[in-house]
């Protein structure tokens, strides 16, 4: 990689991180990244069985609230909107920041893709646009037809970040996805899920499949 090439090529990846998440991974049996996708339901994540060693990461706008508990450490991932220069998701809603003040919380922030200069945030991992590894350096810029990409999504920098901190940084924690499909409508064309998903059905990563959810005609049969 020409480090030089892109904004961000000098950045220490390890640096970047906060000691306490980092101290939070190192302990951490299992991984859960959990997408915005609205076909996740409750039963999915009550099939994971979800415990104190294990760490939910959510993005951006954090849909899936409902379904966090304070048992398990929570770990929030926020992209950078470079032209309007915001956070998707922050500041967080009040539910979202009622997991923060639970006495057992443990809560931690990553903000990725800054392209403007920011100061450094007492226990927050700030990472640049664009973060050197090899998966993210190499994003593809465009679609065939020229119309630009954006850039990684925020789940795959965090796909990539925390793959690398099991094969380079000796973490043995399993890492999953939930939710990392097309189940709950149409994406986004501004990523490039084509070469996000070739890169994830080739890496060391559990993808789960959703649960079967009952129809609403079903549950009202049931009930009756």
């Amino acid at each position: 990689m020409n480090l030089a090439a892109l904004p961000g090529g000098d950045q220490n990846i390890l640096g970047a991180f906060d000691e306490g998440l980092l101290d939070c991974l190192r302990r951490a049996e299992r991984v859960v990244l959990v997408a915005n996708n609205p076909a996740i339901g409750q039963v999915d994540v009550d099939a994971l069985s979800l415990g104190p060693r294990d760490a939910v990461v959510s993005f951006n706008t954090c849909l899936k609230w409902p379904l966090l508990s304070s048992l398990s450490a929570n770990i929030f991932i926020h992209g950078y909107n470079a032209p309007d220069q915001y956070f998707f998701g922050l500041p967080y809603r009040p539910e979202v920041h009622a997991l923060w003040q639970a006495p057992e919380a443990r809560c931690f922030t990553i903000l990725v893709g800054v392209a403007h200069p920011m100061s450094p945030v007492k226990g927050v991992s700030l990472f640049r646009e664009r973060i050197p590894l090899p998966a993210l350096w190499n994003y593809p810029s465009a679609h065939a037809n020229g119309k630009r990409f954006v850039g990684p999504s925020t789940g795959f920098n965090a796909l990539v970040l925390f793959d690398w901190l099991r094969r380079d940084q000796g973490m043995d924690f399993r890492l999953l996805t939930l939710g990392y499909s097309n189940d709950g409508g149409k994406l986004w064309s501004g990523h490039a899920w084509d070469y996000e998903r070739a890169w994830l059905a080739n890496a060391d990563v559990e993808t789960l499949a959703l649960q079967r959810q009952p129809s609403w005609w079903q549950r009202l049969l049931k009930r009756r």
